[in-house]
């Protein structure tokens, strides 16, 4: 069976497409290798777009699929998908439609499906607001995936991080006020501000631990709190 995992906030420029892709890399290609399937359920269809201009200028098979899904695409074919990969990262829609219930939302029937779901935060966007919806939805899934003996796991972690801006010290203040309102949990590392990451294609992996490049050894730590929870729990 597959590990469904989603990457996801409905504040935009949070990071997300970049960060799925960046995961997927790192999961297909050495040293870990394993079958990957990208979903890129955005509208926007960023990674699908990458993806195409990549394939321009490789030659031989690329490290995994790359698809675009819509919800009902999605569940018609999961059981196939489920046999097929080890991970099915999953880039979803980007904004909660205010018109619909919850349990109506796209977002929210992908989150059905996923084990993990991980919420990017970045310094300078005014996080708690525009998050305290989306969180209130993904507790509703757990408590559904619970109840049929399954469970969604949240995890936050802090993107594009700099360390020495007030929006960054804010950033720090707005977690803390949404782990106590949530009780939710945060990866200790953080994706520090890299124009490595700026630049990421869906080929190539940035992860190496022994890299001379801070960027690479930034990812590569990251990379394995990451791998860590969503295997070991």
């Amino acid at each position: 069976m597959a590990k469904i995992i989603i990457v996801g906030n409905q504040k935009g420029g949070a990071g997300k497409s970049t960060v799925v892709s960046m995961v997927a890399n790192a999961l297909a290609n050495a040293p870990y290798q394993h079958k990957v399937l990208l979903v890129d359920a955005d509208i926007q269809q960023s990674i699908i777009k990458r993806r195409l201009g990549d394939v321009r200028f490789i030659e031989g098979v690329t490290p995994y699929e790359v698809v675009y899904k819509n919800i009902a695409q999605f569940q018609k074919d999961i059981k196939q998908l489920d046999q097929e990969y080890e991970y099915i990262i999953i880039d979803p829609p980007g904004k909660l439609d205010v018109n619909l219930p919850a349990d109506q939302q796209e977002v929210t029937k992908f989150l059905l499906y996923a084990d993990h779901l991980f919420i990017p935060f970045a310094p300078g966007n005014y996080v708690v607001e525009s998050t305290i919806d989306f969180l209130k939805v993904a507790l509703q899934i757990k408590k559904v995936r619970k109840s049929k003996g399954a469970d969604l796991e949240i995890t936050g972690f802090i993107n594009m991080f700099e360390n020495r801006t007030l929006d960054d010290q804010f950033l720090v203040q707005e977690i803390e006020e949404l782990q106590d309102m949530f009780r939710m949990e945060f990866m200790d590392k953080k994706l520090h501000r890299y124009a490595l990451f700026r630049n990421v294609d869906t080929i190539s992996s940035f992860y190496e631990e022994q890299s001379s490049d801070r960027a690479k050894r930034n990812f590569s730590k990251w990379f394995n709190e990451f791998y860590k929870i969503v295997n070991d729990g």
